[in-house]
């Protein structure tokens, strides 16, 4: 499995089941920082590359306490968030989410910071 930081993996939040997800917290963003899902067999590479771009992030803006997941539930840092696999036809992509959390007022899928 090659991984490169500048270019993931086309399939990076592909996904079957539940279980193939993982969550992986953006590591350079202006805001609350996003929890994305990712494919389960990229989370560990996807976080380091995440974890890397956090000690160089450059952006010059202030990052918000608290932690926004896609489906847009905003939490603290010590809430729970998990993934999961999120069908549309026959592809199935990694969402995040927090179980603890009613979602709404978020924006969406938060970008990637760096990847």
């Amino acid at each position: 499995m090659s991984y490169s930081c500048g270019a993931p993996p086309a399939d990076l939040v592909a996904c079957s089941v539940d279980a193939d997800c993982a969550t992986v917290v953006v590591g350079c963003y202006c805001g609350a920082q996003p929890v994305n899902g990712v494919a389960r067999r990229y989370a560990i590479t996807a976080q380091s590359c995440e974890n890397t771009a956090a000690t160089s992030c450059a952006r010059g803006c202030a990052i918000q306490q608290g932690m926004v997941a896609q489906d847009g539930t905003k939490a603290t840092a010590s809430t729970q968030f998990a993934a999961h696999c999120v069908h549309s036809g026959a592809t199935g992509a990694c969402k995040s989410f927090s179980p603890d959390v009613t979602p709404g007022g978020g924006s969406g899928d938060p970008k990637p910071g760096g990847w």
